[in-house]
């Protein structure tokens, strides 16, 4: 049965930045797998809550430099993608949370033609951040690495863009039908 896990990102240096709750891990291709309804973010720094109803994958590799969300829409569309640069994220089983540390670049993902379309978002956020909080020029450069090739992976459709959409989304809702009633809130 799946276990809940808690998210937490964290901004350089290690300060908690988002907190949310998504069920896993399920094995993928060289990746852990999580999945989520009705989550509610809490932005710590602020206490300032955001919530998503949308079925969504987290996507956590152990080393590509960056973890991906695809999530669905209530009528079964494509949603999006999101991608966040991160450090290799952190997977504790035996306390169930994923923590990575956030590197200020993301990259955004919608259909559009039946192409995915992308682009990078935060840029001038990972600018502010990289004088004002000194980011050390290897970390720099690995976000700009790490960057580079998420958007070369997307472009290849690598795992897990080498799969129709449809069949993520219908495994999606079969997974969230085994997570424990009340965590997610309503059912698809």
């Amino acid at each position: 049965m799946p276990q809940a896990y808690t998210f937490t990102s964290y901004k350089y240096p290690r300060t908690p930045h988002r907190r949310w709750l998504a069920y896993g891990p399920f094995p993928g291709e060289g990746c852990q797998l999580f999945v989520r309804r009705d989550v509610e973010m809490l932005y710590v720094g602020t206490r300032r809550r955001w919530f998503n109803h949308e079925p969504c994958w987290e996507i956590v590799w152990p080393d590509r430099g960056y973890k991906m969300a695809l999530w669905f829409r209530d009528d079964g569309g494509f949603g999006g993608l999101y991608g966040d640069i991160c450090l290799p994220p952190d997977i504790d089983s035996e306390a169930q949370t994923v923590d990575f540390l956030d590197l200020d670049l993301d990259v955004v993902g919608h259909e559009e033609g039946g192409a995915l379309r992308v682009r990078v978002i935060d840029r001038q956020e990972f600018i502010r951040n990289r004088r004002a909080l000194h980011y050390p020029g290897t970390l720099a450069a690995f976000a700009e690495g790490a960057l580079g090739r998420l958007l070369s992976d997307i472009g290849g459709r690598r795992y897990p863009l080498d799969r129709p959409l449809a069949q993520w989304r219908d495994e999606l809702l079969a997974r969230l039908e085994e997570t424990p009633t009340g965590v997610f809130g309503r059912r698809a």
